[in-house]
């Protein structure tokens, strides 16, 4: 990672290192347990020590998945019950199942972690419907929050080579905008009156894929809202963080075991100074918020967020039946100068971008 001035190796380091692009779900050790009893049950448990699921928002739980799908009269029809990661867009969480390193931005900004709850899942044909209440990452809901979130995935496979998706979550979810505080015209310390309160959040997100032969096209586009969650706030008074977004990844196969990838991603979020699900505050790694200049000024304003960019090219090379070799070097791109840069471990400015070359072996069986 260039302006992070880092350069190391990754493997199971811990929940307490900050999530960002450059540190997401790669360096794993998963181990995945599957059951299916005669009646049709479905038990699923899958452990991964520090990068999973659990790590981030249960406390460092080694949980990435713990379900069980119970069928309701037929196969077809199952309650689906406990922590189960999210559903939204083309890429999945664990490395295996992804063409690339990194997870394209709309993933790693604008999609809840994980859920625990209870889901209807239906298939019906080419349908496939999962609707439910579950917590929004979270195991338990903490005093004064009591309300679920309703979340929804309807799937359709069009025919043997494309199909398409689309998710959606309405409920409330922990707002981080609200733990700070403000000074009022008296310069006394006020706390927010919403502070530990979960606020309503709607997203709403649709994808798409075609896969033949040696093309992989996929698609995504996502929004999102969440109430008084903004990064920008005047008089104590929490406003509405709002954002929007696009991801595109096409590959192609050159050879049966060599494939190249690209993938390009955009994030429109300049309203209240920013703010995206989980982000209500600037985040200089990950380039999320109000650009800085050299006299500590905000560029454009303390109330304009910055839209962000990203552009990945990669490859991944099918070494034997198990193991797969991916290389990726990506640019990101900022309207404001929004990525700290480092130099001798500190902070020496902002800069409008940033550039991240990673190779990674996962091995599966």
């Amino acid at each position: 990672n260039r302006r992070q001035d880092n350069s190391s190796f990754v493997l199971l380091n811990s929940g307490g290192a900050r999530y960002s692009y450059d540190n997401s779900y790669f360096g794993m050790a998963v181990l995945d347990l599957e059951k299916e009893t005669e009646s049709g049950t479905r038990w699923k448990l899958t452990l991964a020590p520090e990068r999973g699921t659990g790590s981030l928002f249960n406390g460092g739980s080694i949980v990435h998945e713990a379900s069980v799908s119970i069928p309701l009269g037929d196969l077809q029809t199952r309650l689906w019950l406990g922590q189960i990661p999210d559903w939204t867009g083309y890429e999945y969480t664990l490395p295996k199942d992804n063409k690339l390193i990194t997870h394209n931005l709309l993933f790693d900004t604008m999609a809840p972690t994980a859920y625990t709850g209870a889901v209807l899942d239906l298939k019906s044909g080419k349908w496939w419907t999962r609707i439910g209440l579950a917590n929004t990452n979270t195991a338990r809901a903490t005093p004064s929050n009591k309300t679920p979130a309703l979340i929804y995935r309807v799937d359709y496979a069009k025919g043997e080579y494309d199909g398409f998706g689309f998710t959606g979550l309405h409920g409330k979810a922990a707002n981080f905008a609200a733990d700070g505080s403000w000074t009022d015209a008296d310069g006394v310390s006020q706390t927010f009156a919403e502070a530990g309160r979960d606020t309503r959040v709607d997203l709403l997100e649709f994808d798409a894929y075609f896969v033949r032969g040696d093309w992989s096209v996929f698609g995504q586009v996502s929004y999102g809202q969440q109430a008084k969650a903004a990064i920008f706030n005047s008089d104590g008074q929490l406003r509405d963080a709002r954002w929007w977004g696009l991801s595109g990844t096409a590959a192609y196969k050159f050879t049966p075991r060599l494939e190249g990838v690209l993938r390009a991603d955009y994030v429109a979020n300049p309203r209240n100074g920013g703010g995206l699900l989980g982000y209500s505050f600037d985040d200089g790694i990950n380039g999320i918020g109000r650009g800085l200049l050299s006299d500590g000024s905000f560029a454009k304003g303390e109330d304009r967020g910055t839209n962000r960019w990203a552009l990945s090219l990669g490859m991944n090379y099918l070494v034997d039946e198990n193991t797969i070799f991916k290389l990726e070097f990506r640019h990101d791109g900022a309207t404001q100068p929004v990525f700290e840069s480092i130099s001798g471990g500190a902070v020496r400015g902002y800069v409008k971008s940033n550039q991240l070359l990673g190779a990674s072996m996962v091995v599966k069986f």
